[in-house]
């Protein structure tokens, strides 16, 4: 760490952390529990947002550690996502994951605080470079208490996270107020579209013409509706993986799939290719200005698409996806694109076959689509204002979408002050850090040599082993306790329930234990239960 304010002091987080329970919610099976695991942790508002509720008959095998209210939990697996939150009061004495480090804030320093600096990306960046694995790397409850802290007098901790709090509150009602701006554009794209398609998009166009009849149907005068199958011709595409004789001559061409017509655009990032012979590549050939339709699939996909510009020579689609190809190459396709987007969507989802999840539409419901037709100079106004609003709705969403990705670079400026000491003023009355962490230390060594009280009876054969045991130096009582363990080892919780000592004494015991050219234990990741685990080291 960098030179540290006036009244700092560096410490690791185990110095100012409280030992927290561990126990099996399994014991009663009937009892109900609360259970917060990973999946309950939102890590983009760092909030508890899903927690179970479940039988102690049901309680995985990882629901070991009992939390309390303003405990922080801290994930230990793949950190870097800054999956981490604080508990709230309405979860206290539920439990969570030996995948989850609980950090339980001792008199030194305040809750907030805590929670503040294990988010900050000075401290995600370090102890990340702690994480061991490929597929879920993760990092050990011992790396996370060994990791330090940049600690503030408690007088300053408070006015540090009182201007946090308020800093953050201003980002997240900004976030939350972007996040209402997609949701916007779509109504407003949709509000301009049913503008377009009942005429009055274009009505003063149609004033100045002198167009201004209206027909029954209520549609302008000039207007008539007709099926789509009237103004175009609409082909299926080519089956994928056809059979075909070995001796068939067979070339490679690029086509389309589903995934590649989008609603209101053509995603042409990948392209694959596809055998097939000359006659059938000349047959679907696409054409600038075709309308592409997706045939089925997911409900969304039904019905969308838009117009091919030949971006891709030689390029044909396959058969869940329809060709239309207008009668007249005056008459603009993106009318027609726009309107089968839009209002068709609800044709085809009446007029398709359906299951749960996908859906299609045959190509005789498709050609029968009522599309109202404008006069070919009325139609290209219209997709000229559609474009036109459309280009300034997307410059909002791109503008949306950089605030939107500067917010947490902001929340992130704000923790980097504040452990900088530049968020507040000092103050020099205020109780230096260094002198709060040489009176914890002072008390945790005092409980640690605390005896215990006992009547003086003469123990029987299992408490006097266990005097026995408590006569041991920890290391040794430890490495005497991990001759009994299974091969595949234990979470620290299991060896904490095993072994009951003083968290610092059991915590540098087992730090002794795993160093050292020649140690006598190791740890690794259980991929099975997504916990660290200590495993004694074959002789």
């Amino acid at each position: 760490m960098s030179r540290l304010p006036q009244g700092w002091a560096e410490a690791k987080l185990g110095d100012v952390c409280l030992v927290f329970e561990s126990r099996d919610p399994g014991w009663n099976p009937a009892s109900e529990f609360t259970y917060v695991d990973i999946g309950a942790i939102d890590n983009k508002t760092q909030t508890i947002a899903s927690p179970k509720r479940m039988l102690g008959a049901e309680a995985p095998s990882r629901a070991r550690r009992v939390i309390k209210a303003n405990d922080v939990l801290f994930s230990t697996v793949r950190t870097y996502l800054k999956n981490i939150a604080m508990v709230p009061q309405d979860l206290d004495g539920a439990y969570t994951s030996t995948g989850i480090a609980v950090l339980r804030a001792g008199d030194g320093i305040e809750p907030r605080y805590l929670f503040n600096w294990v988010t900050s990306d000075e401290f995600i960046t370090e102890i990340s470079k702690s994480q061991d694995g490929t597929l879920y790397p993760a990092v050990t409850d011992k790396d996370v208490f060994e990791a330090g802290i940049r600690l503030a007098p408690v007088p300053e901790q408070r006015r540090i996270v009182a201007k946090v709090d308020g800093l953050t509150a201003r980002t997240a009602r900004a976030r939350k107020e972007l996040d209402r701006i997609p949701t916007l554009i779509t109504r407003y794209k949709s509000a301009v579209l049913a503008l377009a398609f009942s005429g009055k998009l274009t009505q003063d166009w149609r004033v100045a013409l002198d167009r201004t009849e209206m027909a029954e149907s209520g549609y302008p005068g000039s207007w008539v509706v007709k099926s789509l199958e009237d103004i175009s011709e609409i082909q299926g595409g080519i089956q994928v993986g056809k059979k075909r004789p070995e001796a068939t001559e067979l070339v490679d061409v690029p086509y389309l799939r589903v995934a590649n017509v989008q609603r209101g655009w053509l995603n042409l990032d990948e392209i694959k290719i596809l055998q097939v012979t000359p006659a059938e590549r000349d047959r679907l050939l696409l054409q600038d200005g075709d309308i592409l339709m997706n045939e089925g699939g997911d409900r969304d996909k039904l019905g969308r698409g838009w117009v091919w510009r030949a971006k891709i020579s030689e390029c044909i689609h396959q058969n869940h996806v329809f060709r239309i190809r207008l009668h007249s190459n005056d008459f603009p396709p993106e009318y027609v694109s726009h309107y089968a987007n839009e209002n068709g969507q609800r044709y085809f989802i009446d007029q398709g076959t359906q299951t749960t999840n996908l859906a299609s539409i045959s190509k005789r419901k498709v050609a029968a689509l009522p599309v109202p037709v404008p006069p070919v100079d009325e139609a290209k106004e219209i997709v000229r204002r559609i474009q036109t609003a459309f280009d300034w709705l997307d410059r909002m969403a791109a503008d949306h979408a950089a605030a939107a990705r500067l917010l947490p670079k902001l929340d992130a400026a704000i923790l980097a002050k504040a452990f900088r000491g530049e968020l507040v003023p000092q103050d020099p009355k205020d109780e230096p850090a260094s002198a709060l962490l040489a009176r914890i230390k002072a008390e945790r060594e005092a409980q640690g040599s605390k005896p215990k009280s006992g009547r003086g009876r003469k123990p029987n054969e299992t408490k006097a082993k266990g005097m026995t045991e408590k006569a041991l130096a920890p290391r040794e009582r430890l490495l005497k306790d991990s001759e009994q363990w299974p091969a595949a080892g234990l979470p620290f919780e299991d060896i904490a329930r095993r072994n009951v000592m003083p968290h610092d004494a059991l915590r540098d015991a087992l730090f002794e234990l795993l160093s050292g050219p020649q140690p006598h234990l190791q740890q690794r990741f259980d991929t099975e239960t997504e916990v660290m685990v200590i495993q004694r080291v074959a002789a």
